[in-house]
């Protein structure tokens, strides 16, 4: 009997007569005999490369054949047949965990042992193709960017891939087991309920249910995303119900973008509108004021009626100013941009920052030297950051906080990540409807200016955007940071982070440039035109404040005010006279003089920081 395939075969047999029975045996169905072996050493070294081994279970040596094939699938993946001529239900049982491929009871028969042959053969290639379709399964279900998770007909968790354990803050070896429910937990945004275990809606429908509805992923930690997706019942070909697959994909960025092309398309729209009503208003109230001049001429500057007609003439200037702000919606265009830091903007504001809250609200400032620069019109982003802090000023009950933040972040644009200078302002208020924060409201006298904010956020390619967060509200402006890499200068002299320097001078042309120059060089620069905007600024500036540069006039004063909160300050004096130690600077000297002498000045006093044994003898 012939075999209409040849395979490699170890037989590993400890009686000699026995063996070499299997081995002419073998040959005369066509296949090879690599060797015969005795021992389990043997059979383990000797099955590299063959395609089927022939184990006896009792064999000589301390380990017996099951053993020997244990060893031999784990090394070398080989399939093995037993064979055997008794063996007790002790030793079956081991044989079986071993997994083999067949048993040959002895003496063998021609036809039963290459049919064993033949079926071990064919069952191990299928599992080696089961095991190849299952690495690719697992690499790709691993590689993925959408989430997967795959649970039982009862709503048990069976596995999920490296993309849900990110979404869902849960490692696969905790979620295993686990419901469903508990470790995706899917909230609806509208209602702000939980939508449950989704897999009883495939299974009853017996069709992929798509979960696109305004749906919130809540992960462990109290992180959260916009998620969509789908759940999909899992039948067997009899169809049997094995489970169910849920996918999600992140679509917060998607969501992000759509809403803010919703508000801007609503504020564009309401601008537009409020551009026509003013043109049409704006011909009336030209009526009414000359109307009204023509009526004060006829009657005379002693009529009773002149009094009446005098409030009517305010009220028409009231109006027009009116106008002219809903004119300013349809139409605004960037006057003068310029390349600027935010930081720059938000630090000559300082003051008029604080002169808003006027006491009744608690500020802080919190710039960040990383928040990088920006090409706009510097007004504007003024006028923007104004509107801000009058309308925070406005709903914040007295006593309450205002935190203004800078800082750099990335967000969506045009389906891929940009990078932002970004002002944050929290207030501790609760905005009623804050997807029409910034529409157009009302003519009161902030009704239109976050409107007016907006527009101007999208003219300079930027976004404003408001969300509800534990401290109250949360203001967000945008704005497109400009690339800096061919403009980074050499970092400030010894600085391992951004140190910031108080200058006082009452010259806005030099405070300019040396703030343009000092920033180049990698200080955050604070400029004060007097003692009492110095002040003001340190009191508000959170954070550390490295160095104080003003005139020995100004000099005590405002380290007097300051000292209590930073009580590190530094100072460099600006004198007339010969200097007397390094922290006078004579006049005149050069901005990089004045630079040297602060990078020496905070050197020096990184120095005293440092611990020592002995004492650090002073100046």
């Amino acid at each position: 009997m012939q075999s209409a395939n040849s395979y490699k075969i170890l037989v590993v047999e400890d009686e000699g007569l026995i063996a070499h029975d299997i081995s002419s045996r073998l040959e005369a169905l066509g296949h090879r005999v690599v060797a015969t072996v005795e021992t389990a050493e043997e059979a383990v070294e000797q099955s590299a490369g063959v395609d089927l081994v022939l184990m006896d279970i009792h064999i000589d040596g301390q380990r017996d054949g099951i053993a020997a094939a244990q060893e031999v699938r784990a090394r070398h993946h080989v399939p093995v047949v037993f064979l055997t001529a008794h063996a007790d239900r002790s030793t079956l049982e081991r044989a079986k965990a071993v997994g083999p491929y067949g048993y040959i009871v002895k003496p063998l028969g021609p036809a039963s042992l290459n049919t064993s042959i033949e079926m071990a053969i064919y069952k191990h290639r299928m599992e080696r193709q089961l095991e190849e379709q299952e690495a690719w399964y697992r690499t790709t279900l691993a590689s993925v960017a959408e989430a997967i998770v795959v649970a039982d007909p009862f709503g048990r968790i069976r596995t999920l891939n490296r993309a849900a354990e990110a979404f869902s803050g849960w490692t696969a070896a905790n979620a295993i087991g686990q419901r469903l429910e508990t470790v995706i937990r899917l909230v609806e945004e509208e209602s702000g309920g939980e939508l449950g275990d989704p897999a009883p809606l495939a299974i009853l429908s017996g069709t992929p249910v798509p979960l696109d509805h305004g749906l919130r992923l809540m992960a462990r930690g109290g992180r959260e995303m916009a998620v969509e997706g789908t759940v999909a019942p899992v039948r067997s070909s009899s169809e049997t119900l094995l489970g169910v697959v849920l996918t999600l994909r992140d679509v917060s960025a998607r969501r992000w973008e759509e809403r803010q092309l919703r508000q801007a398309q609503r504020v564009e729209a309401a601008g537009r509108l409020a551009a026509r009503v003013s043109t049409e208003y704006a011909s009336l109230l030209q009526i009414i004021r000359s109307r009204t001049g023509l009526l004060s001429r006829q009657l005379g500057d002693y009529s009773p009626a002149q009094t009446a007609l005098a409030e009517i003439r305010e009220a028409a200037i009231a109006a027009e100013q009116v106008t002219e702000k809903l004119a300013g919606l349809g139409a605004r265009q960037v006057a003068q941009p310029e390349i600027v830091s935010l930081n720059t903007v938000l630090r000559r504001m300082s003051k008029t920052i604080e002169m808003a809250a006027g006491g009744r609200v608690v500020t802080a400032v919190q710039p960040e030297p990383e928040a990088g620069r920006i090409k706009a019109d510097p007004s504007q982003i003024e006028q923007v950051i104004m509107n801000l802090v009058l309308h925070a000023c406005a709903v914040v009950p007295d006593g309450g906080r205002l935190l203004i933040q800078t800082n750099r972040t990335e967000a969506p644009q045009n389906g891929a990540l940009a990078s932002f200078a970004s002002f944050r302002m929290t207030y501790a208020a609760t905005e009623p409807d804050l997807d029409r924060l910034f529409d157009p409201a009302g003519s009161g006298q902030n009704g239109l200016a976050l409107s007016v904010a907006h527009s101007i956020a999208a003219e300079h390619g930027g976004y404003l955007t408001a969300r509800a967060v534990a401290e109250g509200t949360r203001i967000e402006l945008l704005l497109p940071r400009v690339n800096e890499d061919s403009m980074q200068l050499d970092p400030a002299p010894g600085a391992g982070q951004a140190r910031t320097v108080l200058l006082v001078d009452g010259r806005d042309r030099v405070r300019a440039q040396l703030h343009k120059f000092f920033e180049s060089a990698g200080y955050n620069l604070l400029e004060a035109s007097d003692r009492e905007e110095a002040s003001a600024l340190g009191q508000v500036h959170e954070g550390p404040l490295d160095l104080l540069i003003a005139d020995a006039a100004d000099r005590d004063p405002i380290l007097d005010e300051l000292r209590p909160k930073h009580p590190d300050l530094d100072c460099l004096t600006m004198v007339d006279q010969p200097e007397s130690s390094l922290q006078e600077i004579r006049r005149p000297f050069t901005q990089q003089q004045l630079l040297e002498r602060t990078a020496a000045l905070i050197e020096r006093k990184d120095a005293l920081r440092v611990p020592v044994t002995d004492p650090v003898p002073t100046e």
